[in-house]
């Protein structure tokens, strides 16, 4: 009886491990426009996407977003990280958020300089 116990306490361990790494998989990055941002936000609301634009800003309030049009806007958060950038081409990646009071917004995970096609 005390063999059937352990055997049964390992097997659940190694279940409870495989799940606990199955959740630490790579989560999966959307490639999308900023067109299709603007078009669907709903659709990518609290997903983690990867898109591209031109760095804009203004310092009073201190914001900073990336646009492909004036219609193609996405805030981006926090704007330390491309407060340097303004003007420049960028692919982002983040976790993007939309509410319809406040706008598309993208939390960043990284920022790096565009490549030209």
């Amino acid at each position: 009886m005390g063999r059937l116990r352990i055997a049964s306490s390992s097997a659940g361990v190694c279940l409870l491990l495989i799940v606990t790494l199955a959740g630490c998989a790579e989560e999966r990055v959307s490639e999308v426009t900023l067109d299709q941002l603007a078009g669907a936000p709903a659709t990518f609301d609290g997903e983690r996407v990867r898109t591209r634009g031109t760095v804009q800003g203004l310092e009073d309030p201190e914001h900073y977003w990336i646009e492909t049009t004036p219609r193609n806007r996405l805030a981006l958060r926090p704007g330390t990280a491309v407060a340097d950038r303004v003007g420049e081409s960028v692919v982002v990646e983040g976790r993007f958020t939309w509410h319809p009071e406040r706008g598309r917004r993208l939390e960043l995970q990284s920022v790096s300089a565009a490549q030209e096609p």
